[in-house]
Order: structure tokens, then C-alpha cells, then sequence
């Protein structure tokens, strides 16, 4: 499982169309956050994401990859059917040359997730694209690529709201965010409740989580607004890599969701510009760039 997680954070590294916003809502508030959720899943409707990801790779040496994804996450009647979202990286200071060596794969990324699919638009795939092509299309997971710190407590599936709420352990006034007042709810959860209930962690998984991983407890924060949307969520925890490698992993995510009913269209890029994965001309060998990246010494 652990190794599992490993390349799940791995492949989260490699692999607008935005009109002016709506009130959140026109009628009264929902009473309670899973009910005003489902009240925003209306079609061409969405919500705009501001995440900052931090990975911390504890060992000899510390080492930090800071990510940050912002976009628009588009609605249907379910919950998020389409997105479109840029990545910008921040590498582990102090070594230039690995710096210069993982460029690429650090560049800016843009990634559309629509009717099924994903369209990555970036450097990392360079010379391997066909002549012409621009973005590579392949089949959408749940995993958000783009970031190494997912968001695993996922307030836009109300199963997983509902269950991480459930689990409230303090309340107290969080300050203004996207012009409503919120209250913090916070508690913590583990990883193994959550694999239960959100789609999100079951497939950055991939697998059910053993029966030691399965209770690493994962801290949240949500901050709700009178509204009862959730205008910020923070996670954070801890999963030992020891045995593997010489280091502990902590992923700390903080999610910041704005415009709550911000009309969107997303569409697929031209399919003259698309390439397939299996198009793609890839050369070398194949070690994983992340644990390279997360265990090379300075």
C-alpha cells in the first residue's frame, strides 16, 4: 500500500473558461453544509479552487516540493464532472543542478477533465509529443494530477463531508473568506474512514489501505460560512516510507473554494492538437523522478 501511495503521488506530479459569478444562492440557506452542497449541482455551474499542496520528505535531509493549482471546478448533477486547472511548482532549494535536471517535470501544468477525459498541457512530456501536438489526453481518475499533497478530506462529495463532519471535536470563528464570516469545524479522521466514504482517496490509493496505514489519523480543518458552503479546507498527515527509504512523508493541503455558483463551460481542447498516450516516443529508462527527487541528498 505504501508503495501504492507512493507512485499515486508520483503520477499526481506528471500527469478559463470563466464567466462572472453568482450569488450562491437565491433562496434561503440550507440548513446544514451537505444539503447546501448538493444545492450548487446545477449544470454550468461550478466553483473556483485556489490549492496550495506542501510535500515534506522528513530524513537526513528535509526536503519540500510546494505545489499550487487554480481554476474552476464545474458541476453537474452529481457533483464535479469537469474541471480546468493550472499547476506551478515550487522545487527544494539549495541544489541547483537537481533543479535544473527536474525542470520540466516541475514546469507550469494545465490540465482539462472533462466527459471522461484529461488533457495535460505541459513540458513534461517534451520531445516525446508528436509533431504539432499539445496536449495528451488519457483517462481521468479521481487523483487530481498536478498536485503531491491531494486534498483527501474532498468537501465536494457529500459523503465525505458528512462523514468528516460527523466527526467534529471543535468550533470556533474563522475569520472572512470569499466575503462570507465562517466557522472553523475541525477534528481528525483516518485514512482507513475515509477510504470508506470518499471516491477521492480511493482512487489515489488505488487499494484498500492496510490495517496499520488505515489508521493514520489525518487532521481537517473546514471553515463554513452562514451559507453553509465551505469556503476553506485543510488536511494534513503523515505516512512513514522507513523500511522503503529513509524518510516520513507529510502532506499538508490547503483548499480555498470562491464563487460558489460561478457560471463555466468547459470543453476538450481541438482535437488537432491533442495526442494520445500511446503516441507519445518516450526514451530512458524507468526510474521514478519523485523518489529520486524526494530521497537524493544534497
Amino acid at each position: 500500500m505504501i508503495a501504492t501511495l507512493t507512485g499515486a503521488a508520483a503520477a499526481a506530479l506528471i500527469v478559463p473558461a470563466l464567466v462572472a459569478a453568482a450569488p450562491a444562492s437565491a433562496r434561503t440557506a440550507p440548513d446544514d453544509p451537505v444539503s447546501a452542497l448538493k444545492s450548487q449541482f446545477t449544470a454550468h455551474r461550478g466553483v473556483k479552487l485556489d490549492e496550495q499542496g506542501k510535500l515534506i520528505g522528513e530524513g537526513k535531509t528535509e526536503r519540500v516540493i510546494l505545489s499550487r493549482r487554480a481554476g474552476v471546478l464545474e458541476f453537474g448533477r452529481k457533483g464535479v464532472v469537469a474541471s480546468d486547472l493550472t499547476s506551478t511548482f515550487s522545487l527544494p532549494s539549495g541544489d541547483k543542478e537537481l533543479a535544473e535536471e527536474f525542470k520540466d517535470l516541475f514546469s507550469p501544468t494545465r490540465v482539462i477533465t472533462v466527459k471522461g477525459f484529461s488533457y495535460t498541457d505541459g513540458k513534461f512530456y517534451g520531445d516525446a509529443m508528436p509533431e504539432g501536438k499539445k496536449w495528451v489526453r488519457a483517462r481521468a481518475g479521481l487523483a487530481s494530477p498536478g498536485n503531491p499533497a491531494q486534498q483527501l478530506v474532498n468537501p465536494l462529495e457529500p459523503a465525505t463531508l458528512k462523514a468528516v463532519l460527523a466527526r467534529t471535536a471543535a468550533k470556533r470563528p474563522g475569520g472572512t473568506w470569499d466575503g462570507a464570516r465562517t466557522v472553523v469545524h475541525s477534528g481528525t479522521i483516518t485514512l482507513g474512514e475515509l477510504y470508506k466514504v470518499s471516491p477521492t482517496v480511493r482512487a489515489l490509493l488505488g487499494a484498500k489501505p492496510s490495517a496499520t496505514s488505515a489508521v493514520l489519523p489525518v487532521k481537517w480543518q473546514l471553515y463554513i460560512g452562514s451559507d453553509r458552503l465551505v469556503r476553506r479546507a485543510v488536511s494534513s498527515w503523515t505516512q512513514s516510507l522507513r523500511g522503503l527509504t529513509s524518510i516520513d512523508l507529510t502532506y499538508l493541503n490547503d483548499s480555498r473554494y470562491s464563487g460558489w455558483g460561478v457560471k463555466s463551460a468547459i470543453e476538450a481542447p481541438p482535437a488537432d492538437q491533442v495526442a494520445e498516450v500511446g503516441e507519445l516516443d518516450f526514451e530512458g529508462g524507468n526510474e521514478d523522478p519523485f523518489a529520486r527527487l524526494m530521497t537524493t541528498e544534497n
